[in-house]
């Protein structure tokens, strides 16, 4: 919706069609209060995951109805770590003290220490002289009875319920939360302005936010606020759309919104130069969605998903698919489907829906669950009134090994536990090195530890120079980093990625005097006196592509996708592939043979499948591992596989050198390579 002008007539239950009012159907039930809810069911709170996850919840609009009881009882049997509420906690269903009864219906329900964290929308500004009833209650005083519990972060240390944020968990950050209040002008006055030109102080800090947490390599960013932008409701873009734009240009993977009473989840929003902003009041058109989101399936880095989900208790008002915004949305849900737009500013009703309505009017909350790899939703409703919808965010650049459980901590005035030295033993010209992700370079045997990547930049990929007296580290960046008698010769730029894409590994030629750098996409990046032999960028994948590597000569490179699908270029032979068998679990890593006539594929369960003249020397596919395996590399007369954990698996008839599987590292382990 884009209209600035509510027309009165909806107050009396009309509907716009093509400038026209129509009589409608829809009127707001007579209002709940907190008397009328169930009591607190008292029912213990449900575990929380125990695989390295974990859950929150959340939604906007509540207020103290029955239903809004039914969505904190489902909350407390979610297993969430924390909720989060955006804006419009009490609307004049709670009785005087207004913030103080809402807060006891609240933590009733959930527990007086469960996190419960807010932030201001337009009925908590203490506005009930000049606005009415719905407008009672006041941020400042509702901060008060809902304190913040996890230790958040906001501009002078003041505003918790207004703009702040936190990473959780605390310990081993997997997400930012970011909370923010555009439009809103507080109790005191105070205008939260996010405009771009000039940049506004929040503006800044926004940006400022966002940036840190990828510097600190915190894998998800996610932004919620009380007000909306794109929309197919009743509201209109109230946040500006310079915020709005900013968060879909800083490819933040989660915008979730309340305020609209009913549910709708975006497609995937992308910015580019082809689609500078997203439109309002029309369709955006394909330059501005990286993913239909049809499948439920989206992919991280590719721009974010909108969800807005004023659900949260408070009676739910009509939907209209036919907005000329609604083709932004995979599904919306509400009081009900009306046809037409809700008002004339918010332009011409489309000929048919743009996307599907479900009329469930179900309160609830969305529960996701965050992981290293992925972010799994779905509505949970609170009452009987049926309604689901899931979708997931997959990080394909992660391996399932990403999280490792957080190391106990050092006694006071002592340094942490670093990993182990390698195993003693013989003197030996085999060695071997491992990359952390925090950019930690592991050496062992004959392999020299010649320097580390950039604090805070995940490192992707660490090749050896021919001679093993040097290396280069790729980061996630494109920037590559040169050690010993490596030669940096250029770096991969990202502004000419598609979205999503992310390079995936570095392959230097015989010489030294040049490189390949790989994307997750099927790009190849040549360098020095790398020959540039075609790639597999323009091509419709089944799956990124993991691994990609030079072939012995030098005049020919393979890459090989997820789903064990093998593309060869140059000299690179085509012996054979998995990509139509069914895998136990996704290829990680693609190992030509010292001939350049075979290759192994190793999967992340540590299967091994051998072609051309590759020996099948062994495998840990029918071992359970403490952490997938992440790489392989040819060593020795035979191979050597690398757990998340820093885990080695050594098929070959050199001796072991060591491993960190016993200390893992506390960034998981992402590439292995060997001397010769």
């Amino acid at each position: 919706m884009t209209g600035r002008f509510r027309l009165l007539a909806v107050a009396l239950g009309a509907t716009v069609i093509a400038g026209l009012l129509v009589p409608g159907t829809y009127a707001a039930a007579p209002s709940a209060t907190c008397t009328d809810a169930p009591p607190p069911s008292g029912a213990p709170a449900a575990s929380p995951p125990t695989d390295g996850s974990f859950v929150f919840a959340a939604g906007g609009d509540m207020g103290c109805s029955p239903e809004a009881a039914g969505t904190l009882e489902a909350i407390h049997r979610s297993g969430a770590d924390f909720a989060l509420h955006f804006g419009d906690m009490a609307y004049d269903q709670a009785s005087a003290p207004y913030e103080q009864t809402w807060c006891d219906f609240v933590h009733a329900r959930v527990g007086d220490a469960f996190p419960y964290e807010i932030v201001t929308g337009g009925h908590d500004l203490d506005e009930r002289t000049t606005m009415g009833a719905q407008y009672e209650g006041s941020i400042d005083r509702y901060v008060q009875c809902m304190p913040d519990r996890l230790a958040s972060t906001s501009p002078a240390g003041t505003g918790y319920g207004k703009e702040y944020f936190f990473d959780h968990p605390a310990n081993r950050p997997l997400a930012r939360f970011i909370m923010i209040s555009p439009s809103i002008t507080m109790p005191d006055g105070a205008v939260y302005d996010y405009t771009a030109n000039p940049p506004s102080d929040h503006y800044r800090w926004l940006a400022d936010t966002i940036d840190g947490a990828r510097a600190a390599g915190i894998r998800w960013v996610i932004v919620g606020m009380a007000r909306d932008c794109i929309t197919a409701g009743e509201k209109h873009c109230e946040i500006g759309t310079d915020v709005f734009n900013l968060l879909v240009d800083k490819k933040v993977d989660l915008i979730l919104q309340g305020h609209e009473h009913g549910y709708e989840r975006s497609k995937q929003l992308a910015g580019s130069p082809a689609c500078p902003a997203i439109p309002l009041g029309t369709p955006a058109p394909a330059a501005c969605i990286a993913n239909d989101g049809s499948t439920g399936l989206y992919t991280k880095g590719a721009g974010p998903v909108l969800v807005i989900a004023g659900t949260l208790g408070i009676e739910q008002r009509p939907m209209y698919p036919q907005d000329p915004e609604a083709p932004d949305f995979v599904t919306l849900m509400g009081g009900s489907c009306h046809r037409g737009v809700f008002s004339i500013a918010d332009g011409a009703a489309l000929p048919r829906d743009g996307a599907p309505c479900n009329p469930a009017r179900s309160t609830g909350f969305v529960k996701y669950t965050v992981s290293a790899q992925r972010i799994s939703a779905e509505f949970v409703p609170g009452t009987t009134r049926p309604f689901s919808d899931t979708f997931t965010i997959n990080d394909p650049s992660s391996s399932p090994a990403s999280v490792t459980p957080p190391l106990e901590p050092s006694p006071a005035g002592s340094e942490p536990p670093g990993p182990p030295s390698p195993a003693a033993g013989p003197e030996t010209t085999n060695g071997y090195w491992m990359l952390g992700r925090g950019g930690t370079v592991y050496p062992f045997g004959a392999a020299a530890g010649l320097g580390d990547g950039a604090a805070g930049l995940p490192a992707v990929d660490l090749e050896p120079t021919p001679t093993g007296r040097g290396y280069w580290l790729l980061e996630s960046d494109g920037r590559v980093r040169a050690f010993g008698d490596a030669v940096p010769l250029g770096d991969a730029d990202p502004g000419g990625f598609s979205n999503g894409e992310t390079v995936s590994s570095l392959s230097a030629t015989p010489s030294g005097a040049g490189y390949w750098i790989f994307t997750n996409r099927g790009r190849a990046l040549a360098f020095g006196d790398a020959p540039f032999l075609g790639d597999a960028s323009a091509l419709h994948l089944n799956g990124p592509v993991l691994g990609s590597v030079a072939t012995p000569s030098g005049a020919g490179y393979y890459m090989v996708a997820s789903d064990g699908g093998i593309f060869a270029f140059g000299d690179a032979r085509f012996a054979g592939s998995t990509g139509g068998q069914r895998l136990n679990a996704p290829v990680q890593s693609l190992v030509p043979t010292r001939t350049g006539a075979g290759y192994w594929l190793v999967a992340s369960d540590g299967g091994i499948f051998a072609f051309g003249d590759a020996a099948f020397r062994g495998s840990m596919g029918a071992t359970k591992l403490a952490r997938p395996v992440v790489g392989m590399v040819r060593y020795a007369d035979g191979y050597l596989m690398v757990g998340a954990d820093g885990g080695i698996f050594d098929f070959s008839s050199a001796p072991f050198l060591g491993s960190l599987g016993d200390h893992p590292p506390a960034a998981p382990i992402v590439s292995v390579a060997a001397l010769g």
